[in-house]
Parts: C-alpha cells; structure tokens; sequence
C-alpha cells in the first residue's frame, strides 16, 4: 500500500513538481513548520518533468501547492476532521503571512491553479448506480461511520465501502431505506450529504475530495440544486432540524494537536541527532532543512498554541535515542 501525493512549488511564475507513492503518508508533518523547512524537504525530491507524472485524480491521496509568488499553501490529505482541522489551525500560526487553504476538488485543485489540462489528471467519470458496488455490509457488520446521508429529520450511515453519495445521482433514494440509522455521531466523519426531494434541493460537505462536484452535479442530478458547504458540517445538522447530532470537534481539539506535534517530532528529530547515510539518506530534506532540536522547540509550541502545555523538545529527543 502507498499514499501517493504531488506537490507543486510556485516561484517567479514558473513552477515545478515532485511527487511519489508514499510521501502523502508524511504530508502533514513535512508541511507543519512552514515554508523555509518544506521547501528543504521537497527541494531535496527530484523534480518530475513529465506531465504523465501527475497521480490519477481518483488514486492521489495527497497534494500541494506551495506558491511563493502569492503566499499561498493549498493542501489537502487523507486524514479524519479533527486531524485536518488541527494541521489548519498550526498552519495557520507557522506560515505567518500566508494564505493557507484546503484543496476541495484534490489534486485538481492544484493543476487548475497551475493552468494545466484536467487531462493530465484522467478523471474517473460518475456512471455507476450501485452505491455499494463491491460489497454491502450486512445488518451484522458493526458501522464504521465514514459519511452521513439525511433526508428529512432521518439520517444514515455509510462506512468505507461506499461510493461518494452524491456521485450516484436520484437512484441513490431508493437505496436509503437498506443504510443503517444514526443519532448521535461519536466523531464528525469524512462527509455528508442532505437531500431535501420536495425541493430537489442537495447540500454536500465534505473533508475528502469531491472530484470536481460543482461541476457534475447537473447532469447527474438533473433538476436538482446544488449547495456545496465545503467543511461546515454543522448545515447539514441544522437542515435536518436537528434529527442528529455531530459530536462538539472542540472536544478532540487538544488530543488532536497533541498527535500532530508527535508526528512532527517524529519526522523532524531524528534528521538533528542521527548521524546521515549518504545519498539514500532518509531525512535528507529535512536536514537540508538545517533545523536544531532548539529550533523545533518553539515550532512546535506554535503548532500546539499558545493555550496548551508545551511538548519538552530536548527531552523528547532524548527519549529517542535512549
């Protein structure tokens, strides 16, 4: 299994690009001490010159756009709510300056904000109605809450084996009665769909890329209106007068951003107390990046906040080599 991800840097008007089938795993960490230490990461990447090198639409898990001529990072990966929104709240704070934005649409977000061909891309067209298509779970199977679809003041669970909701078009309502009925959610999941078939009316939020939905809704809805409310999950809870309820994300605020400065110290100290390996180096970009354990200790406050206990820096780096 990979993660594969594009990153694209910006500068001068000219761009270049670099990509593999594992860094979408380290996207998050390679990006949370802003720009001078990514760019060392990806500086170090050999630069792809072949437009085929772009990762298909459907299969790329991970992607940037580092745009030094407007200040501008545009990212996206795969990772639940409250992951993403504390890698968006520290980017915030170590990208002094910058715009920083989530990718929607994915990868194509990135190559339309580079001008390039949505060929390069090969997108995957919505012509299926099944919207389990491999395997529907069965009323035994415990639901793994991956997104959510309402009607009304009803809502149902889909788990990981669905498709997109939204890309089946109206054979979708007569495939709700079989999905399994929610209340309370424990955690804020990938996505959600509300429908309102009086109306024909659509609202769609969503963490994980929808494939350019904007753009595909009409013909697969035809007739139907489309209200894409990008991550604000709580539209959907409010248009089911409250039949549900998401849990508060502010409660895994801190556990989150907690695990964020773990994994960044994972990525990033080692490359400051580990002696390198040549050329096949592993840390090379990072330390290239030329950070001390001194550095990393006031990036990672600014990851974590100014209202949450700092992570001892020196002492977590001892800890590794012991």
């Amino acid at each position: 299994m990979g993660s594969r991800a594009n990153v694209a840097i910006r500068m001068d008007g000219a761009w270049t690009h670099c990509g593999s089938d594992s860094i979408g795993y380290s996207l998050d960490a390679y990006l949370a001490l802003g720009p001078e230490p990514a760019l060392a990461v990806f500086g170090a990447m050999s630069a792809w010159e072949d437009p085929a090198q772009w990762q298909a639409e459907d299969e790329c898990e991970a992607g940037a756009l580092i745009d030094l001529d407007a200040r501008d990072l545009l990212f996206f990966l795969d990772v639940d709510y409250h992951q993403r929104l504390a890698l968006l709240d520290g980017c915030r704070r170590t990208w002094p300056g910058w715009t920083v934005r989530w990718a929607y649409n994915g990868i194509a977000d990135v190559t339309d904000a580079l001008g390039l061909d949505r060929a390069v891309l090969g997108r995957r067209p919505w012509d299926g109605t099944a919207l389990f298509p491999w395997h529907k779970p069965g009323p035994e199977e415990e639901l793994v809450l991956h997104q959510v679809i309402t009607v009304g003041t009803t809502a149902y669970g889909l788990d990981y084996n669905a498709e997109a909701p939204w890309s089946i078009g109206p054979a979708l309502l007569d495939q709700l009665f079989e999905l399994p009925r929610v209340t309370a959610l424990p955690r804020v999941p990938r996505g959600g769909l509300h429908l309102d078939p009086a109306a024909r009316t659509a609202g769609v939020w969503s963490t994980e890329p929808v494939y350019g939905l904007t753009e595909r809704f009409a013909d697969r809805w035809p007739g139907w209106t489309l209200r894409f409310w990008e991550d604000r999950h709580l539209e959907q809870q409010r248009r089911c007068g409250n039949g549900f309820t998401f849990a508060d994300p502010a409660d895994f605020a801190d556990a989150s951003a907690q695990a964020l400065v773990d994994r960044v110290l994972r990525h990033w100290v080692p490359a400051t107390t580990m002696p390198g390996d040549g050329p096949q180096d592993p840390y090379r970009g990072q330390r290239d990046a030329g950070l001390t354990v001194g550095d990393l200790q006031p990036l990672a406050d600014a990851l974590l906040g100014p209202s949450r206990a700092p992570v001892d820096v020196a002492a977590y780096a001892r800890a590794m080599l012991d």
